[in-house]
């Protein structure tokens, strides 16, 4: 109780942004000092408050004050160029680290979230080399807990990821498809936003909070953006090809090749529990479940320049075959939902010519009248 009443004392020093600090899209020199020297003050009023206090606390203080700084200021938020945003999401962190005595490390930034962040990921043998770059940037973002599925991972890797704080590790004997232990790692999370990132492959904090963001200003799906405007559609590869056609058979070719299962993604709680964990774990199902059930999807950041290339080997080409049968998965149940035909009419043959024998619901949806 006593801990709460000081958080509430230290909160009421953090005033509210002025509208010189969101007149411009860019943030200036001057603003960016002028809210590092309010973070300065907040870390140092913590220390006064909390001589033995933990990093941790710190960094729970660090993000409660800087969103409600911004909670009823929201469309002066909004006004801000992402950069912006994290420029003095950055500033603030940096400024009361210092100002508590914490030095070193790759630092803390808040962000102006009105919801609670979790990020999943899933981790084999393969990747244990990167895991220390991967949570080193995730441990710079508010975010209430990491989960990570790992499948038949050494010990030492398991000791590795026990060392980052608020790790939950679901440790199993085998390993499985990436897809289903990250939705296996959705399902043991209940924050509003899931970020979901590869253990195998380090993604700056800036780039991932760009999905947290999406996901907190309204998005339920925020993906990433691999499109490749400079490709013509018989440069891509054939998995393009599947994504593409799959997007604009349901009414969304603005998305082009962009999907679930790309990562970096986010989903909101909304869109977990609508597409349910099953789907999940077969991001082309995944996605046709977010189109078919009307979630807001759109692209929220960009890592990487589009899909990589597939391999000419037969462990590729067992996947090439598992992607294509997910994606028939993914129209089976389009067109359950919607019909054989996907509510796309076909007015070009006249069925009466040949009797109307095709005019039944098994084999054409939308009969000629």
């Amino acid at each position: 109780m006593e801990s709460s009443r000081r958080y509430k004392r230290l909160g009421r020093r953090i005033r509210s942004p002025s509208r010189g600090e969101v007149r411009t899209a860019k943030t200036s020199a001057a603003v960016l000092a002028s809210i590092r020297r309010e973070g300065e003050a907040a870390g140092a009023a913590w220390r006064s408050e909390m001589p033995s206090g933990s990093l941790q606390q710190l960094k729970q203080l660090i993000q409660r004050q800087w969103a409600s700084r911004w909670s009823q200021a929201r469309g002066q938020l909004r006004r801000l160029d992402w950069r912006s945003i994290w420029s003095q999401s950055q500033a603030f962190g940096e400024g009361a680290l210092q100002g508590a005595g914490f030095s070193g490390g790759r630092g803390f930034t808040p962000l102006p979230l009105q919801g609670s962040a979790a990020a999943v990921m899933y981790a084999d043998p393969s990747s244990g080399a990167a895991l220390p770059a991967v949570l080193g940037e995730l441990i710079r973002l508010p975010l209430a807990e990491t989960i990570l599925v790992a499948g038949d991972v050494p010990e030492e890797f398991l000791l590795q990821a026990r060392s980052h704080e608020h790790v939950t590790i679901a440790s199993l004997a085998e390993e499985i498809d990436a897809d289903v232990g990250r939705a296996l790692g959705a399902k043991l999370t209940g924050a509003d936003i899931v970020l979901f990132v590869d253990a195998r492959k380090p993604v700056s904090a800036e780039l991932l909070a760009r999905f947290l963001w999406a996901c907190d200003e309204g998005l339920d799906v925020a993906l990433n953006d691999l499109a490749d405007s400079r490709k013509m559609f018989q440069e891509r590869s054939p998995l393009a090809w599947l994504r593409e056609f799959l997007n604009a058979t349901l009414g969304r070719s603005d998305l082009r090749l962009n999907m679930i299962g790309s990562l970096p993604f986010a989903l909101s709680r909304n869109a977990i529990d609508t597409i349910g964990s099953a789907d999940l774990a077969v991001p082309a199902k995944a996605q046709a479940a977010a189109l078919l059930r009307g979630l807001k999807i759109g692209t929220a950041g960009r890592d990487g320049s589009g899909l990589a290339p597939a391999s000419a080997s037969p462990a590729a080409d067992a996947e090439s075959i598992r992607m294509l049968g997910d994606h028939f998965e993914a129209w089976q149940a389009a067109a359950a939902a919607r019909g054989f035909r996907l509510r796309y009419e076909d007015r070009s043959r006249d069925r009466r010519a040949v009797g109307g024998v095709v005019c039944d619901e098994i084999h054409h949806h939308y009969p000629d009248e």
